[in-house]
């Protein structure tokens, strides 16, 4: 992914593991990296590699807290906030569709 912070929408996208991590970071105020990789049941390593590719794009923030890495949408990026829009207008679309399926 280009160390960009005007990284295209289709780089952003291009990886199930980002979107993954990016429909998690939407739902939470922060997690730290072994967190995310559990949750979006990636590897260590491939969440980590996908992390620094969208802190690059400035679409996520990385602090660090000793060896702790914890990382959040970059909700001051137009383009983080639209993602985050859209991932939670997707899955609260999802949510309903659901709920009247059971019904």
């Amino acid at each position: 992914m280009a160390e960009e912070k005007d990284a295209p929408l289709d780089r952003i996208l291009s990886s199930s593991g980002r979107i993954r991590i990016l429909a998690v970071l939407s739902g939470v105020e922060q997690l730290h990296l072994t967190e995310i990789a559990k949750r979006t049941e990636q590897s260590y390593s491939a969440t980590e590699r996908h992390l620094d590719d969208l802190s690059k794009a400035g679409i996520v923030e990385e602090r660090d807290f000793g060896r702790v890495r914890v990382f959040k949408l970059n909700l001051t990026n137009d383009r983080a906030k639209l993602l985050h829009e859209l991932i939670s207008k997707w899955n609260h679309g999802q949510e309903v569709g659901a709920v009247r399926a059971q019904a």
